[in-house]
């Protein structure tokens, strides 16, 4: 069965969170708000619009939190996206948008309408934005690729036969999916600027996940009592490492695999008869350097078990720990427990957030900070926020010291809603309105 479909999917696999005031270290002092300050701007979205949230985990907000804000063309931009359930017809029609804000003003510089059925677009972080569509050549349909850049200019296109998908990596390559006849796979690799990096064809294996010079794919030869992931360096071609997981095997927490910065590659291995995930660091050429078993994730049971969907069982999207790298380090979180490890498996820091009013999130930054909170009553779902307790931490994630914090008695905000871009700013997503906030 190919793992990899439209948008929705195996591919859009990047990364995965969430804190004990008890550190190794001291913790150095830092400033504490207790109120909210005045929004640097307020921003509607559109009549019969809401904001689609782009959250892979309600724990783990992920690198690709909304809003995306980038730089390019002289100024910061603002990206999010929109959906609209249209019923003029008499059928519901879902409809989807991006849409662009003047990160200083709030003010829309431009929206787009997907052309197709699904959410096509995507996002770097130099101001870029992406979409596919489809168009005729003949009696054929073609698959088209376009780039825009901040000021909603055409950059480059890019058409395809068969059927695709795209993804924008973390670095700004623009990973191309083709499905090929049969069960191959050809992944293509593109610069921003619409340059060819890389183009492999894998023969019958689908892509699962790409990070730094790692890509990941399903081998659809191997016994079908298995997923086997095999994990190839990009550029030597060579395989570095294989995860063995139980049959039809999707994990909607983290990828397939991690990468910290130096190049050690982290490989998650779920053992279905023990119950038990090992998380596996390897050296860039392939050698086994450790391995930690990872604290086992629990759920609220407010929102069910495991779903199967096409036959393939998704895990469970709401889980209270997991691991993330940072740098040259990762995280393994265990409910409101964060432990920060080094590239040889070596305990940098840890803290337990006895205070957060109930289960954390954290965000990954690109500041090097991260951000950890929970409110009470989490209310991951789009109801109406009443007063409630928050307390969200900013913290070094090289040290996990605490830079800052926002602690509120009478928050009126969703657990969900917090999205910091960087240490002193942050934005509230509240579905009908997105606001600017800066912690000075």
């Amino acid at each position: 069965m190919r793992l990899f479909a439209k948008r929705i999917l195996p591919l859009v696999l990047f990364a995965f969170l969430a804190i004990s005031l008890h550190p190794l270290a001291p913790t150095a002092s830092a400033a504490e708000f207790t109120r909210l300050p005045q929004p640097e701007w307020t921003a509607a979205m559109p009549a019969n619009t809401s904001t689609e949230p782009d959250s892979k985990n309600a724990y783990y907000l992920g690198d690709r939190r909304l809003p995306v804000v980038s730089d390019g063309n002289g100024s910061r931009t603002a990206y999010t996206f929109l959906f609209q359930a249209d019923r003029s017809s008499g059928k519901l029609k879902r409809i989807y948008k991006l849409l662009a804000l003047d990160d200083a003003t709030g003010k829309t510089k431009w929206m787009h309408t997907a052309p197709l059925a699904y959410n096509s677009f995507d996002m770097d972080l130099s101001g870029n934005a992406y979409y596919i569509d489809k168009v005729k050549s003949g009696a054929r349909t073609l698959d088209r690729l376009v780039a825009l850049d901040s000021n909603d200019k055409q950059r480059w296109v890019k058409t395809f036969g068969g059927s695709n998908n795209y993804k924008v990596l973390g670095d700004g390559r623009i990973a191309v999916i083709t499905l090929d006849a049969g069960l191959d796979t050809t992944l293509t690799l593109y610069s921003k600027e619409g340059k060819t990096l890389y183009t492999r064809k894998f023969k019958d294996a689908g892509i699962r996940h790409i990070q730094g010079d790692y890509v990941g794919v399903v081998n659809y030869k191997a016994p079908k009592s298995t997923t086997t992931i095999e994990i190839y360096s990009i550029s030597s071609g060579k395989k570095i490492a294989t995860a063995v997981l139980p049959p039809e095997y999707f994990n909607a927490v983290h990828a397939e695999f991690d990468v910290l910065s130096g190049g050690t590659l982290l490989v998650p291995v779920y053992h279905a008869k023990t119950g038990v995930e090992t998380l596996y660091g390897y050296s860039p050429d392939g050698k086994l350097k450790w391995s930690r078993v990872l604290p086992r994730s629990t759920q609220d049971g407010e929102y069910g078990s495991d779903t199967v969907y096409g036959g393939v069982v998704y895990a469970k999207t709401i889980y209270d720990s997991f691991f993330v790298s940072v740098g040259n380090n990762y995280l393994v979180q265990e409910k409101n427990k964060l432990s920060l490890y080094d590239t040889s498996n070596r305990l940098i820091a840890a803290k337990t957030f006895d205070d957060l009013p109930g289960q954390g999130s954290l965000q990954r930054l690109g500041d090097g900070s991260i951000v950890f909170g929970a409110t009470e009553r989490p209310g991951f779902l789009p109801t109406k926020p009443e007063p409630k307790k928050a307390a969200f931490y900013v913290m070094d994630s090289r040290t996990l010291q605490v830079k800052h914090s926002l602690v509120m008695e009478d928050a009126l905000f969703n657990q969900a809603d917090v999205r910091f871009y960087d240490a002193n700013t942050f934005y509230l997503d509240s579905r009908g309105s997105l606001a600017k906030y800066i912690l000075k």
